[in-house]
Order: C-alpha cells, then sequence, then structure tokens
C-alpha cells in the first residue's frame, strides 16, 4: 500500500529543516491557525486528498526534533507492519503512565480543559466521562504523529467534527472564554488544539474495532516496542 506522509510547514525557515522522507506541505497561508493541524486534516481530507489504498498523513515540521527519529524509521515501520488502520509515535520523552488518560494529563497542563471535554462530549453524544477514561499505554498519543487509511480517516473525522462544531457553535459564554484563552504556560495556543489532538487517543479507546500500531521512539534510539491490537471478531 503507498504512503504518503506530507510534513507542515509554516514559514520557509521551517521548509528548510524538513525531513526528505515526507512530502512538503505549504500551510504559510494558513487561514485558520487557531486549529494548528486539525485544520489541514480537514481541509485536505474534504479536498479528497486523502484516497482509498493509500496510507496518509500530516505531521508537523517538528517530527524528527520531538520523536528524534528519521521520517524514513516512521514509513518503513508502516511498511513493515501492514494490515493495521493507523500508525502513530510519540516523542520519546513522554511517560503516558504518568496519567491515566490524556485528558487527565491535559488537566495538568492546561487546567480546565477536563472539564470543557466532560461539557462538549455530553453536548455532542460521545458517550464518555473523560474523568473516567482509562486507557492503556499503548493507545495514547500526545501529537498528531500519525498516518492512517482511508478507513481510518473516515471513522477519524465523523468522530471529530461533531465536537468541531460544537466547539465553534455550540458553547456557552463562560465555555467559549476557555477555549479561546491561553492554554499553556509555554506554548502560545489557546485550549482548541489541545482539545482536537486529544480526540485522536480517545477514538481509539472507545472503538476496539480500530486496527493500530504504534512505535515506541523512547531513549535512546531503541529497537521499536509494539503492543498489536486485534480487530473485533
Amino acid at each position: 500500500m503507498p504512503i504518503a506522509i506530507h510534513q507542515i510547514f509554516y514559514d520557509d525557515a521551517q521548509r528548510r529543516r524538513l525531513d526528505p522522507a515526507f512530502i512538503p506541505h505549504d500551510n504559510r497561508a494558513n487561514p485558520d491557525p487557531a486549529w494548528r493541524e486539525y485544520h489541514v486534516f480537514r481541509t485536505e481530507y474534504r479536498a479528497g486528498r486523502v484516497r482509498p489504498g493509500m496510507v496518509t498523513g500530516y505531521v508537523s515540521w517538528k517530527f524528527g526534533r520531538k520523536t528524534r527519529l528519521r521520517g524514513r524509521a516512521f514509513v518503513d515501520f508502516i511498511a513493515r507492519h501492514p494490515d493495521h488502520d493507523v500508525w502513530f509515535v510519540n516523542p520519546p520523552w513522554l511517560e503516558p503512565r504518568s496519567f491515566p488518560n490524556v485528558w487527565i494529563q491535559g488537566e495538568h497542563h492546561h487546567p480546565g480543559i477536563l472539564g470543557l471535554a466532560r461539557r462538549v462530549f455530553r453536548r455532542c453524544g460521545i458517550d464518555c466521562d473523560p474523568e473516567r477514561l482509562r486507557q492503556r499505554e499503548e493507545e495514547v498519543l500526545f501529537c498528531n504523529y500519525w498516518a492512517g487509511t482511508r478507513r481510518f480517516w473516515d471513522t477519524y473525522m465523523a468522530f471529530c467534527e461533531p465536537v468541531r462544531r460544537c466547539l465553534l457553535h455550540g458553547l456557552d459564554a463562560h465555555d467559549r472564554r476557555l477555549l479561546h484563552s491561553r492554554a499553556d504556560r509555554v506554548i502560545d495556543a489557546t485550549y482548541v488544539p489541545f482539545v482536537m489532538e486529544r480526540l485522536f487517543s480517545t477514538l481509539l479507546s472507545l472503538r476496539r474495532d480500530i486496527a493500530f500500531r504504534p512505535l515506541d521512539a523512547r531513549p535512546w534510539y531503541a529497537p521499536a516496542r509494539w503492543l498489536p491490537r486485534r480487530r473485533a471478531a
């Protein structure tokens, strides 16, 4: 199956630092920067550029710096392990076991995100209490470093779009102020991208029929450790 992983850049300086194994994706004209990578996901999916019979991904220009992996290692990992729906890699310095799920981890770094997610899920009809969600380590992803089949993309977008609509049109005044306030002490970003990037792991925990394969990039360039997921019968 062909693999097309695109690497997003926002200015000329970033373009010079892209990985040659990835396809440059020019996002300098992004009209919706608050949504970060999800804007690219949605735009490309709706434009029909996520095609059947391919593995497609869109990762940030920081992929190599954060994962300590070359792009070719990720592409080769996918090629060696076919018959899955989605493949992903976390930055090696992250420790998923420190928190029971991505939302409680988010509350530690972005205060208020847990309650916001609970209210958004309720309004969207998503049967998930983000405080009670229990995730296995291999289900956790704290960034957008993933690539998937068209089957996965269809499932992912169907899950994310009601959340997007709720964030745009379904919040009360209090939650709108929270959503558009600064969410992190270090990163200059609102709560929007931190909500959207956690939907990936939430989906894996709720949908047991998704076959996924994580690549463990933890130090120091150790062999990939993986834990397979069988499809539901």
